[in-house]
């Protein structure tokens, strides 16, 4: 059998210390639960989790016309995109498929991060260097700087104990993908207003070396708001509540935007960008199969990826998530309306199943 050499996050031995259990993940060690995922889960909706995404890759783009230059590589818009502002993209390839779904986020006028899903790291770091102008210059900061993130309705109060008096009021009214240049528990840190909850909370970047400080100083400050430090199973169910898509999953590179309900991210009006033609294409005949939400009757076990999903006794299309309770399904068009009963198949056993609006979840603002 083949060894996998996994690459483990600066906050690897703080994970051990907290006897988290370790997966692989993304090609790196990652934690998946500390004190059990539903503990973890309630910490995040009522009150506030840390997560290590650490895993997660980040690319330095610089030039006076990255936004130009991205604008013909995504879907979304990038060079309207003022400084501090983050938002959400995807790679396409030419036939509408997902490269991967990312965020950038614009410091500078000529200077923007990058952050791509730790599985897809190494393809689009390729795809960018093949794409890549004179007059752009790229850093590869994957596995050599942090990135931490805080999650819950308590989220603030704990970072404003932390953010130097001088950012304080600023950041602590910081608009949702925004973000700032600031210094945390006395570290120099990149902050934005973004996470992958569902609920408010912060993203951190640093450079490894003042990773293990931020996250004890975060810990603590946190310990009378009821924090708690979260791992990828916590994550994937809250993700999955707030009806947000994850790649290998919602997303592949046969999967466009449009079959994942991202169509609001696509922006038909630029002159051109890859895959447009396909998804122009695909947009007209509006008969693709479609990602849709689910929830199961009953007490039936949790669905996983590749079940199968019928109505009528015909096969329509197949589980890409699943919770307790809930899913998502890639289904023929047919049946994509909510309401559409379905019966999902868990070990031979079929279960009836009803498709929702999604997300399953959203905070009170």
């Amino acid at each position: 059998m083949a060894t996998i050499n996994l690459r483990r996050t600066p906050l690897y031995d703080a994970h051990v210390a907290l006897q988290a259990r370790m997966v692989g993940f993304g090609g790196f060690e990652m934690p998946v639960q500390y004190a059990g995922v539903l503990r973890e889960h309630d910490a995040v909706r009522h009150r506030a989790g840390l997560f290590d995404l650490s895993h997660m890759g980040q690319y330095v783009l610089r030039g006076a016309e990255i936004g130009e230059w991205a604008d013909q590589l995504t879907v979304n818009d990038v060079a309207n995109m003022r400084p501090w502002q983050a938002r959400y993209n995807l790679f396409c390839s030419e036939s509408g498929g997902v490269h991967d779904d990312v965020i950038f986020y614009r410091q500078e006028d000529d200077e923007w991060l990058l952050v791509v899903n730790a599985g897809n790291a190494r393809k689009m770091w390729g795809i960018l260097q093949a794409r890549r102008r004179n007059g752009i210059r790229l850093e590869n900061n994957h596995g050599t700087h942090a990135l931490i993130a805080i999650q819950g309705p308590r989220s603030a109060e704990i970072v404003e104990r932390l953010v130097s008096p001088a950012d304080r009021e600023s950041i602590v009214a910081m608009r949702y993908y925004v973000c700032a240049r600031t210094v945390v528990a006395g570290i120099p840190a990149l902050m934005a207003r973004t996470g992958y909850t569902g609920e408010d909370g912060f993203e951190m970047f640093v450079p490894n070396d003042d990773a293990v400080a931020l996250w004890d100083a975060l810990l603590e400050a946190g310990v009378t708001h009821g924090l708690e430090p979260c791992g990828l199973g916590a994550r994937d169910v809250l993700r999955l509540e707030a009806g947000m898509p994850l790649y290998g999953h919602e997303l592949e590179e046969d999967i466009t935007p449009l079959q994942a309900g991202l169509s609001w991210a696509v922006k038909f009006g630029k002159p051109s960008f890859e895959g447009k033609v396909a998804l122009e294409a695909q947009r007209v005949a509006d008969d693709y199969p479609r990602i849709v939400g689910f929830t199961l009757e009953g007490r039936a076990p949790q669905p996983r990826m590749g079940y199968r999903v019928l109505a009528n006794n015909i096969d329509v299309g197949e589980v890409r998530s699943g919770a307790v309770g809930i899913g998502t399904a890639l289904v023929d068009v047919s049946v994509a309306k909510p309401g559409s009963q379905l019966e999902i198949e868990i070990r031979d056993r079929r279960w009836p199943a009803t498709v929702v609006k999604l997300p399953f979840y959203k905070r009170s603002k």
